[in-house]
């Protein structure tokens, strides 16, 4: 590679054909991503539709080509104001396409909504669904033994909230809680996380460079999920690898990842969120993967250590053209030997009340919840 120093233009600045060179050589040496063969999909679209009004609707993600005539059914939770499905769509889509029902609450409507009533509209809206799945013909039966919920930032702090009460609430036992780098908008000691069930697989994502939320939520969560036995949750620190193409950078958004037809223009600047949620292997080899292992584990009624050799295979994201591994995630049970993650400022920015404003009615999924208030 050509010194920068070597080649200069007037005023000691490097001339353009050194820059050139430079780039070049850059370019000649950095390692892309070793192709994989492309997932196998036994779905070949997906059908989607809207219902609900306001905090308390959500889509329905749908297998069709074929239609099975039951499925397994993933919560899936949208992170803070991220209500546009179409920032997440990618990992929807392929969700979905595996032959799994998605339901994707909205439970706010705007930056107004206090985060005290994101539980009591999600659950709303999951019961909804669920009852919809059950009772139309024009739906995909659920399969209420292989449930699951999992969710990104504020919405990977609601899966585990949503598992905490899903008896009280009726919903089906959860057998899986994926919870992806987990954010607390308001803190909130209710729900008590120690009744999320004993038989549920609990696997919990950070990000080194996840300066957004960092990890103060992501070891709660896993700390006060005590029900749950060790072989049975596994914690995960992303880390990042910028030696390659695409570079993995584990911050916040590392999780999203954009489907344009997806897209309902919905949320806060929803262009700038789509044009962040890039889809690579970090996506596909990571976070997806790791989703697919939990789930088929907890569908097969294993344990996590029995189903990835004790978390190695969460380990690995794939390697280099080059040859080199991506830098793995640390893996573990015990918090102590997994490194923190500090946030700058977090998501502690609007002085929400603490009561709850309510509704003349009041369904059973909201009393229920009424832990939360």
């Amino acid at each position: 590679m050509i010194h920068p120093t070597r080649i200069v233009g007037p005023r000691g600045r490097m001339a353009p054909v050194a820059l050139a060179i430079v780039a070049v050589n850059i370019l000649s040496v950095a390692p892309a991503l070793a192709a994989e063969p492309p997932p196998s999909y036994p779905h070949k679209s997906v059908r989607r539709v809207e219902l609900g009004e306001g905090p308390r609707s959500y889509w329905l993600f749908e297998p069709a080509d074929p239609s099975p005539e039951s499925a397994p059914v993933i919560v899936f939770n949208h992170g803070w104001f991220a209500v546009n499905p179409g920032v997440y769509g990618a990992w929807i889509e392929h969700l979905v396409r595996k032959g799994r029902i998605v339901i994707a609450p909205r439970y706010q409507r705007d930056w107004s909504t206090p985060p005290a009533n994101f539980l009591p509209n999600g659950l709303v809206a999951v019961r909804d669904a669920l009852d919809v799945l059950a009772s139309s013909p024009a739906h995909v039966r659920p399969d209420r033994t292989k449930f699951a919920i999992m969710g990104h930032s504020a919405g990977g702090n609601l899966a585990a909230q949503m598992a905490a009460v899903a008896a009280e609430a009726d919903l089906p036992v959860p057998r899986a809680v994926i919870s992806v780098f987990p954010g607390e908008v308001f803190p909130s000691r209710t729900p008590d996380l120690a009744n999320v069930p004993a038989s549920t697989l609990l696997v919990v994502l950070a990000g080194e460079k996840d300066v957004v939320v960092g990890d103060q939520r992501a070891r709660e969560i896993f700390a006060q999920a005590s029900a749950v036995p060790r072989e049975r949750k596994k914690f995960i620190l992303y880390r990042s690898d910028l030696r390659g193409v695409p570079h993995f950078r584990a911050d916040h958004l590392a999780p999203t990842g954009a489907h344009a037809l997806f897209d309902t223009g919905d949320g806060l600047l929803p262009n700038a969120q789509m044009a962040q949620a890039e889809v690579n292997a970090f996506d596909t080899f990571g976070f997806w993967r790791i989703a697919d292992l939990t789930l088929e584990a907890a569908f097969a009624g294993k344990t996590l250590d029995e189903a990835t050799d004790k978390g190695e295979a969460f380990r690995h994201l794939g390697y280099w053209s080059d040859g080199r591994p991506v830098i793995s995630p640390i893996v573990g049970d015990d918090l102590a030997t997994i490194p923190r993650v500090f946030p700058r400022g977090g998501l502690k920015l609007i002085g929400w009340p603490a009561a709850i404003p309510r509704d003349a009615a009041v369904t059973k999924a909201e009393t229920a919840a009424t832990a939360v208030k």
